[in-house]
């Protein structure tokens, strides 16, 4: 077996390690560096606020990594808030064997979206938020172009449509409409028509000797 021999390469220094944090928040544990986006349950902040997480159960930079809860206390993370969101829907199924029991339910999770920012040491106030302005594009002359607002029109209400009447309904009604002008045509104006009684019928006395 050869002894190892040196190389002719030159040596390069080493790199100084990444620095990244473990913080407990919201009863989770999140690895995270400057610059990576988090997504946590939802605050009540709003939009480009800029909140401190902590505690920081882990700190890893140039100087080593630090675990002990004594050299860590006042460490936090300092993020701004990028925006809120719902997480994708969850399907909560719900079954009793023999008791007819089935229930389906949904489930979002209300989440806030986080930019993280720096790590800051203890004493280390957070960083002030930086408003995003809006960038314009400029119109120039040939294309600005004057939209007169034109007043919508108001909407006639259409008639009802009218209903279609059955035959037989249109037959009752017409043989009831004669009936009608027939009594009063026989009934003089303003006296009231008596009612007619019918005749009692005679019977023929019996025959004697029957």
């Amino acid at each position: 077996m050869k002894p190892p021999q040196s190389s002719d390469v030159p040596r390069t220094e080493a790199t100084t390690p990444a620095t990244f944090v473990v913080v407990r928040h919201g009863g989770h544990q999140y690895r995270v560096a400057p610059g990576d986006r988090l997504v946590v349950d939802r605050l009540p902040s709003a939009v480009g606020d800029v909140i401190g997480l902590e505690p920081v159960l882990l700190l890893s930079d140039g100087n080593g990594v630090q675990v002990d809860a004594a050299s860590l206390e006042g460490v936090r993370v300092a993020a701004t808030v990028a925006g809120h969101r719902r997480g994708r829907k969850i399907r909560v199924f719900t079954f009793k064997p023999k008791k007819r029991h089935r229930r389906t339910l949904g489930f979002r999770a209300e989440q806030t979206e986080l930019v993280v920012d720096r790590v800051l040491a203890k004493g280390d106030p957070l960083p002030e938020p930086v408003a995003v302005e809006e960038f314009e594009v400029p119109e120039t002359e040939d294309e600005a172009v004057a939209v007169e607002e034109v007043a919508p029109e108001p909407e006639t209400p259409e008639p009802p449509a009218a209903r279609r009447r059955s035959p037989r309904a249109a037959v009752v009604e017409t043989g009831a409409a004669e009936t009608v002008a027939e009594a009063e045509a026989s009934t003089p104006s303003g006296t009231p028509e008596a009612p007619r009684r019918r005749a009692a019928r005679k019977t023929p006395p019996p025959e004697a000797g029957e």
